[in-house]
């Protein structure tokens, strides 16, 4: 299913600004999920992201949280993972939660969020009160950020160095909590293997560490490991 161009109204009590996004809004929804993008921000393939979750029956939405600044959300958001600070776009991410909710009436149990690379970090420290968590390949907060977390997913690829300690840190930190989770480590995988971008300088520049690969293979073993999640915990 195609999806389309949407705003996500800001917070002026806030100072939050309107985000640009891309959704796709399958009619009879019961569940949704929103889309939380790559170091690259949005891309093509994070749109395809969007579409193969509506094909699944999922009201899904990305808002690029890069729009008003790379540097300044990524400085932001890992800041905000030592700092605990509540910061503009952890809201953003609420608010697309929210905008589901008015275009299409599911409610928030029955929402999930889920995050690459960059995203996939997001995504855990964005978490607390989502109805399920899916990150990908991404950084782990520390413990106390993970507080009030819903269920959570993790994949990573056996072949990305980058983020080798990572899957140990979230069992752990997650065990720790009481948290009801899932990690799984793709062994043939590198960096980014879920999405289908292509990306050839960063491939090549980070090659020796990350790996940097869309495997269909691996993607095909990864998303299959997503779905069943999201199907358990978000319903519909």
């Amino acid at each position: 299913m195609k999806g389309h161009d949407v705003t996500i109204p800001g917070d002026a009590s806030l100072g939050d600004r309107e985000a640009p996004a891309y959704a796709a809004l399958p009619e009879g929804a019961t569940r949704g999920v929103v889309v939380i993008h790559e170091i690259f921000g949005r891309q093509p393939e994070i749109d395809r992201v969007v579409e193969r979750f509506a094909d699944r029956g999922y009201a899904a939405v990305a808002p690029d949280l890069f729009a008003h600044g790379r540097l300044a959300c990524i400085r932001a958001v890992f800041g905000a993972m030592k700092s605990g600070d509540e910061i503009e776009a952890t809201r953003t991410a609420k608010r697309c939660r929210a905008w589901l909710t008015a275009r299409t009436g599911i409610e928030a149990s029955h929402i999930g969020i889920i995050g690459f690379c960059f995203g996939g970090g997001f995504a855990l420290l964005a978490g607390t009160g989502w109805a399920a968590v899916s990150t990908n390949y991404g950084v782990v907060p520390p413990q106390e950020r993970l507080q009030g977390i819903g269920p959570v997913i993790g994949c990573y690829g056996g072949r990305d160095r980058s983020m080798a300690p990572s899957p140990a840190q979230l069992r752990t930190r997650l065990t720790a909590l009481g948290v009801t989770h899932e990690v799984h480590t793709v062994a043939d995988a590198g960096h980014s293997f879920l999405t289908d971008g292509h990306h050839p300088i960063a491939a090549a520049l980070s090659w020796p560490l990350m790996h940097v690969k869309y495997d269909p293979a691996c993607a095909a073993e990864g998303w299959s490991k997503i779905d069943a999640f999201f199907d358990r915990h978000l319903g519909g």
